[in-house]
């Protein structure tokens, strides 16, 4: 367990003037322990505080160190009523706890709260091994930032930033953790892409379909008539509007539609599928089996990262803050 030299370098950290400077030290002189440092930015009084985690094998050593003079420790962690609040629009305000219950129960969307769960994962991850970006790297990262989003000018980036209120600052903290979450998912997946791509590669099998919704079993249209039938259908009301022409991937449907429509000839028609609104019919354009090419790559990369993320996930303890009290348990 921790010994009299370990804890006393730890103070030593804790108590320096820039703490994060001797973080790599400390852990190459006592590389069988995995060391975390905390830092938290006190809202009472703006102070900047510290805590050193120090795990060995299955315990776990918290240590702070307070200096004289500042924020007492019965203080600490005393909260503002405006923390509590997300949102305010036209003097209505929304708390956190309504938020997330508007997320995950009244409009039975999850998929945000799985996000955040994600990120903190991630984010936990990289306290212990982010590298900082040199200036190119940064800018490189900023370049590739704006051109995802459409910002290939000034005038539309300065327009971006205001929309989202978000400084030049906090601007290059975002892409600077973006770039730092894209070098942990190349980490991640390094020498596993090749494995699993061929243990699953056939989930990336592509389909090229026409198809369409109907309210009604529809008649199975010869299929030079496919999209004629589709066309009076929408016309009368019996097809539901929705995107006609999509590429889909073997592993994005359930198994039995899966094997159906990738079983089907290309201009040939696959179905009707029942579905929770009425029944589909799809048109076979063309398959193509999935090829271990960039964009196929770059699929299987975020794959192995997701998988790896939901592993940690299942060893992680997760609490909630919203409210009830019941309901801050890990879920």
């Amino acid at each position: 367990m921790t010994d009299g030299p370990m804890l006393a370098d730890a103070v030593g950290l804790l108590s320096s003037e820039r703490p994060a400077d001797g973080l790599a030290a400390f852990r190459a002189a006592y590389p069988r322990v995995r060391a975390r440092l905390l830092a938290q930015r006190e809202e009472f009084d703006g102070s900047l505080h510290h805590a050193l985690l120090i795990k060995d094998g299955d315990a776990t050593v918290s240590l702070s160190w307070c200096p004289d003079r500042a924020l007492p420790w019965p203080l600490r962690g005393v909260h503002r009523a405006g923390e509590h609040l997300l949102l305010r629009v036209n003097g209505i305000e929304t708390p956190v706890a309504r938020a997330i219950a508007c997320l995950d129960f009244i409009w039975d969307e999850s998929a945000l709260a799985d996000r955040l769960v994600a990120d903190s994962l991630v984010r936990e991850e990289l306290e212990e091994t982010r590298e900082p970006l040199t200036d190119a790297a940064l800018q490189e990262a900023m370049d590739a930032f704006r051109r995802a989003r459409g910002l290939l000018t000034a005038a539309a980036t300065r327009e971006w930033m205001e929309r989202h209120r978000v400084s030049h600052r906090e601007l290059e903290e975002l892409v600077s953790l973006e770039a730092a979450v894209a070098a942990l998912r190349k980490r991640v997946s390094e020498g596993r892409v090749e494995e699993w791509f061929a243990a699953h590669g056939a989930e990336l099998d592509v389909a090229r379909v026409a198809r369409a919704e109907f309210v009604a079993e529809p008649a199975v249209p010869a299929p030079g008539g496919f999209l004629d039938a589709v066309e009076r259908a929408f016309a009368d009301g019996t097809a539901r509007p929705g995107e006609v022409f999509a590429t889909v991937r073997r592993g994005e449907l359930d198994a039995g539609q899966a094997e159906r429509i990738f079983a089907t000839p290309p201009g040939q028609v696959a179905g009707p599928f029942r579905t929770e609104h009425g029944h589909l019919l799809v048109k076979v354009l063309a398959v193509e089996p999935a090829v271990l090419d960039a964009g196929t790559r770059d699929l299987v990369e975020r794959r192995v990262f997701r998988e790896w993320v939901e592993r940690r996930r299942s060893t992680a303890k997760i609490e909630w803050f919203w409210g009830l009290a019941e309901r801050t348990a890990g879920r």
